[in-house]
């Protein structure tokens, strides 16, 4: 059986390799480990830990422990979700290992200027190639918008700040859109967070943005004034929902979340329902319109 599964594996070192290269742009701090990870996950979408492990061990000799720390890094950095449960019915093609994958075009993305520096044409052309497949398998795997529902049913999941907007701008590369986004800001302002919303902003038709407290209006203000009619502002003079943060894609895609307190900054998450089901987004929308026709224009 143990040749079986390996020989039905679709991940190649190369795969793992080009990630690898690309966790290390992004500083991760076990790079190959959460490549071979984050592949697997990507190209195979196994079931069991033990699946994970077999690939791991055979293509880049990594055990059990430095995989698990592998994928521990990736939750810590915003590049898997951890799936809590979902009311699809077909709940069992998550499988025990239940974590859903950012889009590897968004990781290829935002580091592949800086790899252009540093690798040769043939091997920064050979990466291109190499994501055509991983893309392929991506889209397969994880449907349309990366949760791996279709168009019924909603999913549960616990993540870090970065899978949000990792996910959001994904779905903004596919199609240009309306974006809702409710949200307290204290993040979203402030570097590397800030350049995802200017990302949003660039690839979308419009965008309103509910802010929930005035702290940080001056530079709402400056992204106002450059993107002007592309960018609509409500806020409201204190936090009126706390910790709730909200995202709405058109009728594509719906996020609801609630942020988890924490002692130390960087272990901060959420714990959030992700929605594809047009009913369930309509009324999403509209709860989002209603809070909008609340708040005062920026």
């Amino acid at each position: 059986m143990g040749c079986e599964s390996d020989m039905l594996s679709r991940v190649k070192l190369d795969y793992i390799q080009d990630f690898e290269m690309m966790f290390g742009r992004l500083k991760l701090d076990r790079p190959r480990e959460a490549a071979a990870y984050y592949v697997t996950l990507v190209v195979d979408n196994p079931k069991e830990f033990s699946d994970f492990l077999r690939v791991a061990e055979q293509l880049a000799n990594i055990t059990r422990r430095p995989l698990e720390t592998g994928r521990a890094c990736l939750f810590k950095n915003g590049l898997i979700a951890k799936v809590l449960f979902t009311s699809e019915p077909g709940e069992e093609d998550f499988g025990r290992e239940r974590y859903l994958p950012v889009n590897p075009r968004v990781i290829w993305e935002e580091t592949k200027d800086d790899l252009k520096t540093i690798i040769s044409e043939d091997t920064f052309a050979a990466m291109e190639r190499h994501l055509e497949d991983i893309s392929s398998a991506y889209n397969e795997n994880f449907k349309t918008y990366g949760i791996k529902l279709k168009r019924n049913g909603n999913v549960t999941l616990q993540y870090n700040a970065k899978w949000i907007l990792y996910t959001i701008l994904s779905n903004c590369l596919e199609k240009s859109n309306h974006l809702r986004v409710q949200i307290g800001g204290e993040k979203l302002f402030s570097e590397p967070f800030v350049q995802y919303f200017r990302r949003f902003l660039e690839l979308n038709n419009r965008v309103q943005l509910i802010v929930e407290n005035e702290d940080h209006l001056a530079d709402v203000k400056k992204l106002k004034e450059e993107f002007q009619e592309k960018l609509d502002v409500r806020y409201f003079p204190g936090e009126i929902s706390g910790l709730m943060r909200n995202y709405m894609f058109g009728k594509e895609l719906a996020v609801t979340s609630m942020k988890i307190l924490s002692e130390g900054e960087d272990e901060t998450s959420y714990i959030g329902t992700a929605y594809v089901d047009v009913e369930n987004i309509e009324e999403l929308n509209q709860k989002f319109e209603s809070l909008w026709n609340l708040g005062k224009p920026l």
